[in-house]
């Protein structure tokens, strides 16, 4: 992460949108990187004869950023939502490649 002022000390607007704008390229950066563990996930799957959804799973990577953006004084519900898109996303690229058991 890179360094930035804090919201209260960005003077104007364009302060302010620089800041969001660049962690908005942290954050595709990370989802980018996020990708890459996915497409890893999809051979050691097939290798295990797993299934592209493992509904336990699915949970716990909801119910541990949910925990995240509790500790983080966030809003669990906004978090929820976003995490379960992305792991569906997630889970339908890998579906592509592993059968369903």
């Amino acid at each position: 992460m890179t360094h930035r002022k804090p919201p209260q000390d960005c003077a104007d607007m364009t302060e302010l949108r620089q800041a969001i704008d660049a962690i908005d390229v942290e954050l595709v950066k990370l989802l980018r990187a996020r990708v890459d563990y996915i497409d890893r996930a999809v051979t050691l799957k097939q290798a295990n004869g797993w299934p592209a959804r493992i509904q336990s799973r699915v949970e716990e990577v909801v119910s541990n950023a949910c925990q995240t953006a509790d500790e983080e004084g966030l809003d669990t519900e906004l978090v929820e939502r976003i995490w379960r898109d992305m792991v569906d996303w997630s889970i339908s690229r890998e579906a592509r490649e592993i059968p369903e058991i």
